[in-house]
Formats: structure tokens, C-alpha cells, sequence
């Protein structure tokens, strides 16, 4: 009887595991990088399936809410895409990369195509859970 209840134990342990990790990315994630004008603030919110499928948006008080799109969780790591619909030479899309750490997700964001006004292509910058 005690073997069983082991057993039964370590497989609800293998099989949980993975929602438990992905999970870590969900919630609101507050983040900040610097401009030529100033630090820039926004918020994501991420809200992961049992499947690791990430949805959500990233807000900021001068653009408002944008989607994402095509948001993977993989265990700690996460993936997806925003699109700026509007600017001066049409949309932009940024793909971001990132891992979680607790209460920390390091992420790295990359322009398709040539970013804006010359900027860097590529930038990382640390979220922290909000609270």
C-alpha cells in the first residue's frame, strides 16, 4: 500500500510539474528601459494555458493595450510577438525572449526589420513581478 501511494505520488509530481513552471510566467510583470528621453514604463500581463500557450498584452499609458501573439511557454522560458499597428513607416513588430526566475523574467526584445528612428535593434531588460 505505501509503494503504491510512492508511486501515485512521483507520477502526480512528473506530471504537475510542467503546469506548475509555466504557470510562473502568469500574472502582471512591470518593466522599464531607458530612452534618449527617459526611463520607459509599461506592464504585460500573461495569462498561460495548461497546453503552455501565452496570451495577454503589454500596456503603457501612451500607447494603451497591444496583444500578443504567438506566446509559447516552455517550463521557464517564454516566447511571443507584439505588433505597433500606426507608425510612420507601418507596423512594427518586436519578438521577445525570456526567462523566469522567480519574481524576475529576464527578456530580450529584437525588430523584425529595421527598428525606428535608428534605435537598437535589440535590447534586454529585467520584469518584476508586480505584487
Amino acid at each position: 500500500m505505501a509503494t503504491r501511494f510512492l508511486v501515485v505520488a512521483a507520477m502526480l509530481a512528473v506530471f504537475t510539474l510542467p503546469v506548475v513552471a509555466q504557470q510562473g510566467a502568469a500574472g502582471r510583470w512591470n518593466a522599464s528601459v531607458e530612452t534618449p528621453n527617459g526611463p520607459f514604463a509599461f506592464v504585460f500581463e500573461f495569462l498561460v494555458d495548461a497546453a503552455g500557450k501565452l496570451t495577454g498584452s503589454m500596456q503603457n499609458e501612451f500607447i494603451g493595450a497591444v496583444s500578443i501573439a504567438e506566446g509559447v511557454v516552455n517550463g521557464s522560458a517564454l516566447s511571443f510577438k507584439l505588433t505597433f499597428e500606426g507608425g510612420p513607416d507601418g507596423p512594427m513588430t518586436l519578438n521577445y525572449q525570456g526567462t523566469v526566475k522567480g519574481d524576475e523574467l529576464a527578456m530580450t526584445s529584437k525588430f523584425e526589420g529595421a527598428p525606428p528612428g535608428g534605435g537598437p535593434a535589440e535590447q534586454s531588460f529585467t520584469m518584476t513581478r508586480a505584487k
